[in-house]
């Protein structure tokens, strides 16, 4: 199936456009805009506090230990990183936008505020999203992961719960939940058990690896809550790669659970309380770059949404670190061997590839693209 046409995939298309409707009624250019620093705070285990979670855990606009959220949330770098979006002159996320568009998230669009001329603004009152990324603990130890290295327990109720659930649970329209792995912490629990008493229509999008076993504990929680999406962060289909990259762990239990977390949907969408609308996060680097079209087709079997990220960090694991002759192999097989469709889903991927090689090797590889686009616009079943 041309993946272009999967329900799934033209719903996202759609919400894509809306997206970038609302960004310019709002008088903003698309290219140059993003809503993420005005509504999201992000929470680290080690006390930093981002704004945003594509731009990781090394960029650090302060720390709990010598400032509350509040303070940092309205100081002087999340102001300017605001003011830079809001006059179009873009030098945080530079990188970010040119390569990965992240600022154009289809589903980051049903945050945009109802009156953007009263809201965009280098001071903000109170973050309407909160990236929980609380404990570095987890059961895997991922190659390119430096997560599972951080602290644990650092949230006590002096530097965050008792204000939190003053000042900021209320208020939350959605809460993104990271952690090395949510499941196997009790903060995860906490923080669902307090927001669902006193915000029952916040949004949840958790993240997980997925590489534990389904419980009660664990469904009693997920009923308590909407869940926006349920990521799965799975960057093998094979058992050998997969347990290189996500050591020491077993591709097989994954998809078990994933069987199970299925079945579990099944039977919350029979007691009214929604889909848990899945997600499938790949992490394209140097072990598996190969695999992004069966990623993308087991995706869509079962109806997950295929995100195909890049790896830029740690560089030695990076797809960038292989050599022009090298990258240029990798990009020839993709534009040779992936159809139009599959190139497209992988656009995070090609993207920074091809922008690294030589200019004659970038110019080809983009007449090339040009091309394949035309023979599959004038031919759209025609498989490339």
């Amino acid at each position: 199936m041309d993946p272009l046409k999967h329900p799934l995939i033209l719903g996202r298309q759609e919400e894509l456009q809306r997206n970038i409707d609302q960004i310019i009624s709002a008088g903003y250019q698309p290219a140059h805009f993003c809503l993420m620093p005005f509504v999201n705070i992000i929470l680290e285990p080690n006390g930093s506090v981002g704004l945003c979670r594509h731009k990781g855990t090394e960029h650090s606009l302060g720390n709990l230990t010598q400032h509350s959220w509040r303070e940092i949330w309205n100081g002087d770098q999340a102001k300017k990183w605001r003011q830079e979006f809001i006059e179009g002159k873009i030098s945080t996320c530079q990188k970010e936008l040119k390569d990965q568009h992240c600022n154009l998230c289809p589903q980051l669009g049903k945050m945009f505020p109802k009156e953007p001329e009263s809201f965009f603004s280098p001071t903000i009152d109170k973050p309407l999203r909160l990236t929980a990324n609380f404990n570095g603990h987890c059961n895997l130890k991922c190659q390119m992961c430096d997560v599972w290295q951080m602290p644990n327990g650092y949230y006590t109720e002096e530097n965050f719960w008792k204000e939190a659930r003053m000042d900021l649970f209320p208020h939350l329209k959605e809460i993104d939940m990271l952690s090395g792995e949510p499941f196997l912490q009790e903060d995860t629990f906490k923080l669902i058990d307090e927001v669902s008493d006193v915000n029952p229509s916040c949004l949840w999008s958790i993240t997980t690896n997925a590489h534990w076993r389904l419980n009660k504990k664990i469904t009693m929680a997920l009923d308590k809550i909407k869940i926006k999406n349920l990521i799965l962060s799975v960057d093998s289909l094979d058992e050998a790669i997969y347990a290189k990259i996500r050591a020491p762990g077993r591709l097989s239990l994954v998809l078990e659970n994933i069987k199970r977390l299925q079945d579990y949907e099944k039977e919350r969408q029979k007691n009214g309380l929604g889909a848990l609308n899945f997600n499938l996060n790949f992490v394209t680097q140097k072990d598996n770059w190969h695999e992004i079209p069966q990623v993308i087709h087991y995706c869509l079997e079962n109806n997950f949404h295929p995100f195909i990220t890049f790896c830029y960090v740690p560089e030695k694991h990076s797809v960038l670190n292989f050599s022009n002759k090298d990258r240029l192999k990798v990009v020839h097989h993709m534009i040779n061997t992936f159809t139009w469709g599959e190139l497209c889903l992988a656009n995070r991927v090609l993207s920074p590839l091809i922008d690294s090689l030589t200019p004659l090797d970038k110019a080809n590889c983009l007449a090339k693209m040009k091309d394949i686009k035309m023979k599959y616009e004038s031919s759209p079943s025609l498989t490339i």
